[in-house]
């Protein structure tokens, strides 16, 4: 599975590390490393912010970038709901200009909207992205189930290859475990929130303020298994826990060289999805989206 790490700016130089990365092309003007380089439209924070764009602008960024990938311009609709046909017709456009280089976006679709983009993309490309799994859709809702489902469904119907967004930690590759690509940004945020990821178990508070949110601290014997898998695997950079810039370094090694390891009910439930069919995987998202 291909990881691919989100980069907002240069100030964690994971460009270093030699490995794919995704930027955001309304923070971009440029690309300065030779990494494989994928550039998100900016759907996410385009229905956020509640921003207007013109498509042939988006157009000329993607010229001026020449990356690998491109996202389409999805605008993400709430869970369970049909998709915008400016969807379909803004991949169409983009896609007559950058061919194979622009991945359409299939998000949390109602069931028969996801079977409708299946069959519209497979006449173009063997690859597509997975979206919603992250707020503010699915996550807001509180069913990580339902984007699970429709992960599977996806995963069912496409023959090709399948990217999902916002699933790059070890836990979420553990959930997705079949995709053939995905990424996250999630190593920047935990640093700046005074997390680390301790390898197979998830991310443990190692700043100096008082905890008042929910999370653990990294007790010794934690602190001792990241520093040998630190040493062991090579980590390029110094040892520091003491600035958040040092945390999303370690914590963006730690993502790309360790797996989770716990037997986790999310990780269970999506194993048991996979061996289930087509109508079995609809008939369980259409119970969740009726709740």
């Amino acid at each position: 599975m291909k990881i691919i790490l989100g980069i907002p700016d240069f100030k964690i130089p994971i460009w270093e590390f030699k490995i794919p990365l995704m930027i955001n092309q309304l923070n971009w003007e440029k690309i300065p490393w030779e990494n494989e380089t994928w550039v998100d439209s900016g759907g996410y924070q385009i229905m956020k912010r509640g921003i207007n764009i013109d498509l042939d602008k988006v157009i000329e960024k993607y010229k001026i970038l020449n990356a690998s990938y491109y996202m389409s311009l999805d605008i993400p609709p709430l869970p369970c709901n049909k998709p915008s046909e400016t969807n379909f017709k803004n991949f169409d456009y983009l896609y007559s200009r950058f061919d194979k280089k622009i991945i359409p976006v299939v998000h949390a679709y109602d069931t028969e909207s996801i079977k409708k983009a299946i069959d519209f993309y497979t006449n173009y490309t063997d690859t597509i992205a997975f979206g919603g799994i992250v707020p503010p859709t699915l996550n807001r809702s509180g069913n990580k189930k339902l984007a699970v489902a429709m992960y599977h469904l996806v995963r069912k119907l496409w023959k090709g290859k399948i990217h999902v967004l916002g699933a790059g930690s070890p836990f979420m590759r553990k959930v997705y475990f079949n995709a053939d690509s995905v990424d996250t940004s999630t190593y920047r945020v935990k640093g700046i929130h005074g997390m680390v990821i301790i390898p197979g178990k998830g991310e443990r508070y190692v700043g100096e303020r008082k905890i008042v949110w929910k999370a653990r601290r990294a007790n010794e014997e934690e602190l001792e298994i990241l520093l040998s898998f630190l040493d062991k695997t090579h980590y390029p950079f110094e040892v520091r826990f003491d600035n958040w810039i040092n945390r999303s370094l370690i914590n963006a090694w730690v993502l790309l060289h360790s797996e989770y390891e716990i037997n986790h009910p999310l990780i269970r439930y999506s194993k048991e999805l996979s061996t289930k069919n087509i109508e079995e995987i609809e008939e369980e998202i259409n119970e969740f989206c009726m709740q």
